[in-house]
């Protein structure tokens, strides 16, 4: 038997899964299989699978459709493997993918869960990294989902009981991956394994106000995990306010500030988030909104030293600091273009 499944759910991918399961079947490691869940596909997935001719392919075709997350279930209560790893049909996996997150499984039996940088590609373009430490990783649960296309232990599906939460439909991997890391830990591996794939057709672009409306529900619960004393007003504040990046006023700026420090008050009764990453992810997300602010109110159109004069004059640059005040003045001074 082998160690890993590959758990791959499709569901009408039929342009791209062949470049998908050809990426896995190029993988270093070798002691895997590919358990490709389709979900009923109205067009050509199922066909294409099917002529990929390769002993480690096993096929599941759902007799109704089931949706992401209960097809996700399915899998997994079908996989009898040690570890499991997670992708979709449309997405590319470097060789080195399995390899590297089953060699920090095999060296460290304290995480659970590992996952890795990974390259946007299509409609756009970007690299993305992960915090690499379970502690900064969790932080970073609170805002965001820090974990794509990971290798992680089975045990956390049969001596957990956890599962993939078709209400939380279109961020069913977030709220997964948040109620995981409450009984393990995390590691991100700070390199490119994985090439994910942005198209019109994705789900995230398809329901994008809904997945949103979802993300602020998977936010609510990380919060509610590190204290149970903040109020329902306080909770609402946390994802329609807190999590924005756009600060509005100072006062704004002043509220948010205090709202943090009491998120590391609260912290301390329970413990669950270490108080320096705690920290650490919350002065991130402060200094970044008002990065965003800055460049959004006075430098849209461009930097120009006309500009640069109206910021200063703002009073932001006291509260961005010489670094950011420093980066526009250069900016203003060349005139660079947004």
């Amino acid at each position: 038997m082998a160690k890993v499944t590959v758990l791959m759910p499709t569901y009408n991918v039929e342009k791209y899964v062949r470049e998908a399961i050809e990426s896995v079947l190029r993988q270093t490691y070798s002691d895997f299989e590919l358990l490709v869940m389709d979900d009923c596909s109205t067009d050509g997935t199922l066909d294409v699978v099917r002529t990929i001719d390769d002993p480690r392919i096993r096929i599941e075709r759902n007799h109704s459709n089931l949706g992401l997350a209960d097809n996700l279930n399915r899998g997994l209560s079908l996989i009898t493997t040690e570890l499991v790893a997670r992708m979709d049909g449309d997405d590319i996996a470097e060789p080195f993918w399995l390899e590297r997150e089953v060699e920090v499984l095999d060296n460290h039996p304290e995480i659970g869960i590992v996952s890795g940088g990974f390259e946007r590609f299509g409609t756009q373009q970007s690299l993305v990294r992960f915090p690499e430490r379970h502690e900064d990783g969790l932080a970073n649960m609170l805002f965001e989902c820090t974990v794509i296309v990971p290798t992680y232990r089975m045990t956390l599906y049969r001596d957990h009981g956890l599962r993939y939460s078709s209400e939380a439909f279109p961020a069913e991997d977030y709220r997964f991956w948040a109620e995981c890391l409450r009984v393990t830990k995390l590691y991100n591996i700070q390199e490119t394994l994985f090439h994910y794939r942005m198209h019109p057709t994705q789900i995230c672009t398809e329901k994008r106000v809904v997945q949103q409306e979802k993300v602020a529900q998977v936010r609510r619960y990380m919060l509610e995990w590190l204290s149970d004393r903040f109020s329902e007003e306080e909770k609402r504040y946390y994802v329609q306010q807190f999590t924005r990046k756009e600060i509005d006023t100072r006062a704004d700026l002043m509220q948010r500030k205090a709202f943090a420090q009491k998120m590391i008050d609260a912290n301390r009764s329970v413990g669950h988030f270490k108080e320096a990453a705690l920290r650490r992810r919350l002065d991130k997300h402060l200094t970044l909104s008002l990065y965003d602010t800055v460049v959004n109110r006075y430098f849209a159109d461009g930097y120009t030293i006309g500009r640069y004069i109206k910021y200063l004059r703002s009073g932001l640059a006291l509260k961005t600091g010489r670094k950011y005040e420093t980066k526009f003045l250069l900016k203003s001074l060349l005139g660079k273009r947004v």
